[in-house]
């Protein structure tokens, strides 16, 4: 960060009419910082401002976190989330409220906005592509990597006059800025987000928003600080150089700082083009008009992939190199709450997590449904086709309940032949779905003994639910319950559901 004149400084802690992040986006702030932070903490602090739980709610379940479930409640939204897409919601949706006031005369507040939206659903975007795991906090980043125009506006206004500030290079503005004030909107950016205690990422993407290449920034920050700098240069490429040159230029500076190659930034320009109407909703601006989004992805598609054919070959060992090393360390990965023979989880982190969602169910009041699942004359099959099939049909079991489930969900081998599923924010209707649907294709499923024999498989399911009817005093009581729901499928014929409820109602 280049040195602020103390003046300067001055003049952005006295400034009273740039505001700060709004109170719930400064505890959220808070919360992320702590080691031991979990899930029912961070909700309790969303669920105070109603706005932005709705919008949780709301990009939960759109198109930028596509899941086979839509959520119904704010736990299975937090779920899906996770906790940097809530500190991301709650700050750039308070931020964006609150910073689009009061905008001045002399600066384009309309395109300021158009090209951090832009920049944010690139940057999230970028960051996925990599793998990474703090996707949002490059939302985050990108969103954010001007905002020290916003603070110079307030504090010298006449810097943007007589300039369009977004007809020019990004770089030819900070010289500007730099002539007139001493500094630029990096630095006073960057200053900001650091007086407000944000995380050190987020100041370093902000600090070198103009350098895809990340020179001289710790190792640890270059990608992060590499997919907010290219999220801004394809925002630019978006909204002001949709020509060939502007295209192609940005597909080899993808290529070069982020390993990207061009047919697949094309199939990225695609994602986009979807993405972008769903920033908008969120955020409430109009960014591109539909026909001409269209237009650009579909010529972006055309020039990179006519660019990419002279690029594959270059490349193919590469990319080769990077699947090895992908399929490696996932085969490197060990996890000891994991049954060694189905890959779902065992029965003592089940038991943890059981725990642990009880907690958050009966504090939060959202409801947890238990399903025990147990196989059907699994005796015989081990006695008729040796404990090869036995195992055959406990892996066929195990595949077909993850196959269904959200990635949230719990599945656990509870014991011998008994699998058990937990389904945190999912209500007695919703697991009863669930559980019909397991019976059904539980019977079109078949196992094989390894000696070209197959069998078919059925099984028995009970559920319970904890929730604002059902209220049970320990996670080990809606155990219990569970269990006696499952008892009653098998005293009944077995090949079927019950619900506790029912049962006890009866």
């Amino acid at each position: 960060m280049t040195q602020i004149p103390d003046k300067i400084v001055q003049r952005l802690k006295t400034c009273t009419s740039f505001p700060t992040p709004p109170a719930v986006a400064m505890r959220v702030i808070t919360l992320a910082q702590d080691p031991d932070i979990d899930l029912a903490r961070v909700a309790d602090t969303v669920s105070a401002d109603p706005a932005i739980a709705a919008k949780v709610m709301r990009i939960a379940n759109s198109a930028m976190y596509a899941r086979r479930r839509q959520s119904t409640n704010l736990r299975q939204a937090l779920i899906v989330l996770g906790l940097n897409a809530t500190l991301t919601l709650a700050l750039s949706f308070t931020l964006v409220s609150t910073l689009r006031r009061d905008a001045s005369k002399g600066f384009d507040f309309d395109t300021y906005w158009k090209r951090a939206i832009f920049a944010a659903t690139w940057g999230k975007l970028l960051a996925s592509e990599l793998g990474r795991r703090d996707a949002e906090e490059v939302f985050l980043a990108s969103l954010l990597q001007d905002i020290g125009m916003l603070a110079i506006d307030k504090i010298a206004p006449e810097t943007y006059a007589g300039i369009s500030a977004f007809q020019l290079e990004h770089s030819r503005v900070a010289q500007h800025e730099q002539s007139c004030l001493g500094t630029d909107h990096r630095s006073v950016g960057a200053w900001l987000l650091k007086n407000w205690n944000m995380p050190a990422s987020l100041v370093r993407g902000v600090q070198h928003s103009h350098d895809p290449g990340a020179g001289g920034v710790e190792a640890e920050y270059k990608d992060f600080v590499a997919c907010v700098a290219m999220s801004g240069e394809l925002a630019d490429t978006w909204l002001s150089d949709q020509s060939e040159t502007g295209i192609r230029r940005a597909g080899m500076q993808a290529h070069r700082h982020l390993g990207i190659l061009p047919n697949r930034l094309a199939e990225m320009f695609g994602a986009i083009g979807e993405q972008i109407p769903v920033a908008e909703g969120l955020f409430d601006v109009d960014i591109v008009p539909a026909d001409q989004l269209q237009d650009i992805v579909e010529a972006a598609r055309e020039i990179l992939v006519v660019r990419n054919l002279v690029e594959i070959g270059r490349n193919k060992d590469l990319e080769n190199q990077k699947s090895r090393l992908t399929e490696e360390n996932s085969l490197l990965k060990v996890e000891s709450e994991r049954d060694p023979l189905t890959g779902v989880y065992n029965r003592r982190a089940f038991e943890e997590a059981v725990e642990r969602e009880f907690a958050a169910a009966r504090k939060n009041s959202w409801p947890l449904s238990v399903v025990f699942v147990d196989l059907d004359h699994f005796k015989n099959v081990n006695d008729t086709h040796g404990h090869q099939g036995g195992d055959s049909m406990l892996k066929a079991v195990a595949a077909l309940l993850g196959s269904t489930l959200r990635d949230t969900d719990v599945v656990a081998r509870y014991g011998g032949d008994e699998f058990v599923l937990l389904l945190p924010g999912v209500d007695t209707r919703q697991a009863e779905a669930v559980a019909q649907r397991l019976v059904l294709r539980a019977r079109e499923t078949h196992a094989d003994n390894g000696n070209g024999k197959t069998f078919s498989i059925t099984l028995s399911l009970g559920i319970a639910t904890s929730d604002a009817r059902s209220k049970f005093p320990t996670s080990q009581d809606l155990l219990a319950a569970a269990d006696a729901a499952l008892y009653h499928s098998k005293r009944n014929g077995r090949n079927q559901l019950t619900c506790y409820d029912k049962i006890k109602a009866a």
